[in-house]
């Protein structure tokens, strides 16, 4: 409510500023009008950075022109007044532009950062319901704490897409997560996926539980996609804490 408020006051200011200036007859109003059209241009395509030195130095360059052409060439005390109202109604035009086009920034900022909160939050995406990368690291610490305090033995497997097509590369991964969903021990492993790979962590199995588990997984991804020729790769290996857990997903990412 209090940035809708903020908004809605600064784009009134600016409809205000910008009809003043169009509809008031003043000194070079014609050229002001122009150089504010070619600010609200310059200063939407330019780094915020740059924003508010970009309007101070606009607002100082008109107020200096107009005080050497009043010294120069005006000798009516009516038009220098005339000069003071252009400059005010062309520096409040730029000011509170550049204070919406902040608000602006500031709102998107808010709402990048809403976005990236809920993905933190979410513990599933896709179509197959499959762990988020945060949520799969959040519920490994825990496995991997288990296992190394009960001496039992977890491994990281990653399952790679290695077709070049690049319009069934989707299709492929969601028929591999439902095959790795189905698959692994529901509350035992766990399965995250992300870009082209999909990445398990089994728990309590040993090398030959793992090579029994990935040939039932090839099994129900042939019947799922009915391919000849596999359409993924395979790379496993055996951790015992997060660190090497996370070495491991920094190889695979």
């Amino acid at each position: 409510m209090k940035n809708n408020l903020k908004l809605g006051i600064l784009i009134l200011m600016v409809l205000g500023f910008g009809w003043a200036l169009f509809s008031l007859v003043l000194p070079f109003s014609t050229e002001m009008l122009i150089v504010a059209g070619l600010s609200i241009l310059f200063m939407t395509l330019i780094h915020e950075r740059y924003v508010f030195l970009y309007g101070i130095s606009i607002i100082l360059s008109y107020g200096v022109f107009l005080t050497v052409f009043a010294f120069f060439f005006t000798q009516r005390p009516d038009l220098e007044l005339m000069y003071v109202y252009s400059h005010l109604l062309f520096t409040g035009f730029i000011l509170s532009f550049w204070l919406l086009l902040n608000q602006i920034k500031q709102i998107g900022y808010e709402a990048s950062e809403l976005r990236r909160q809920v993905q933190l939050l979410q513990k599933y995406h896709g179509e197959t319901d499959i762990l988020t990368v945060n949520e799969f690291t959040e519920q490994a610490q825990w496995v991997l704490k288990t296992t190394e305090r009960r001496q039992e033995e977890a491994w990281f497997v990653e399952i790679t897409i290695n077709t070049k097509n690049k319009r069934t590369q989707q299709n492929i991964k969601e028929s591999l997560e439902r095959a790795t969903l189905s698959t692994i021990r529901q509350k035992f492993d766990l399965a995250t996926s992300t870009g082209q790979s999909i990445y398990l962590l089994l728990k309590d199995i040993d090398e030959e539980g793992v090579r029994q588990m990935l040939e039932r997984y090839r099994y129900k991804v042939k019947q799922e996609l009915n391919l000849l020729d596999s359409p993924y790769e395979i790379r496993k290996e055996q951790v015992s804490n997060l660190n090497e857990l996370s070495r491991a997903l920094g190889k695979a990412i």
